[in-house]
């Protein structure tokens, strides 16, 4: 059975559409192993799905229980491109620093509004050329009409020293804390995945700059002040569901911190704790290995 892999596109058979009252529709999409998956139907009405049809779709993520989401790729719009866009009008947001920004908003070919921040103002009517930054859940990204200027260069791959600076409201209504480099340029950290690190307003941090977004921003991961990538640790099982789509097992584990963890194995332990290896952090999450 061929394994799917975070970031890969694979095709999918359109099998069949699912209705039930009180609940989503989704798509049942199967690959070629027969494998099934459920594709959330109303989030890409706008791509026309039919019963039948074999489309490609990038996996998005992996959970701990085993759970795979899919992205379809879009019908017009591929990453990384350019398009033109026809200016459909101006609005003030919160940039991920906190700040009020200017931005336009532009209309897809799917009649969806997309807002674009900017430094200066184009004309509604006007037609404007923007990249395709990323597509998810059936929703354009575009990359932003402005130039970031950053007073410094952080490479990466490399550690550095942040100052945690304040909290704030992004674009997407989300909480994130606002942190700054040596170089006195601010970044964001999204506060939800953070929070159980205990940051305090002021608190100097070390964090990695995982990489650079084709914007100029970079997504930096701070340190963990629980759990290291590369280490052992030993976690209690507490419980476990029988996965019956895969067959598998997601075993419900708790750390010597009381954080709780959930891990997909074909096998269930004989012991009542097993030994785990964190493969990687990422959004303040460990990913860890059964050994």
């Amino acid at each position: 059975m061929k394994r799917l892999n975070e970031g890969q596109v694979y095709e999918f058979r359109v099998e069949k559409k699912l209705s039930s009252p009180g609940t989503l529709d989704h798509f049942v999409l199967s690959d070629r192993d027969g494998k099934k998956f459920l594709l959330p139907a109303n989030t890409y009405i706008h791509y026309k799905i039919r019963k039948g049809t074999t489309i490609r779709c990038r996996v998005d993520k992996i959970n701990c229980r085993g759970e795979i989401f899919l992205e379809p790729q879009n019908p017009y719009y591929s990453e990384g491109r350019s398009y033109l866009f026809i200016v459909k009008g101006h609005d003030i947001r919160t940039d991920s620093s906190g700040r009020e920004i200017n931005v336009f908003l532009v209309q897809d070919l799917f009649k969806h509004l997309i807002a674009v921040p900017c430094d200066t103002l184009p004309e509604n009517g006007t037609s404007v050329r923007l990249t395709v930054e990323r597509i998810s859940k059936g929703r354009l990204y575009l990359f932003p009409y402005y130039e970031r200027t950053g007073r410094g260069h952080l490479t990466a791959g490399r550690r550095y020293e942040f100052r945690v600076e304040k909290t704030g409201k992004g674009l997407d209504d989300e909480e994130y804390y606002i942190i700054s480099d040596s170089f006195g340029d601010t970044h964001a950290l999204s506060r939800s995945h953070y929070e159980y690190y205990g940051f305090v307003l002021g608190d100097t941090i070390r964090g990695k700059v995982v990489k650079h977004k084709k914007s100029g921003e970079k997504i930096i991961e701070p340190d963990n002040p629980y759990y290291k990538t590369g280490t052992f640790i030993s976690l209690q099982v507490t419980g476990y569901t029988q996965n019956t789509i895969n067959d598998t097992f997601t075993l419900d584990l708790k750390d010597k911190f009381g954080f709780t963890h959930c891990i997909q194995t074909n096998i269930l332990p004989e012991k009542e704790s097993v030994r785990c290896r964190v493969k990687m952090i990422r959004k303040g999450k460990p990913f860890l290995i059964l050994m």
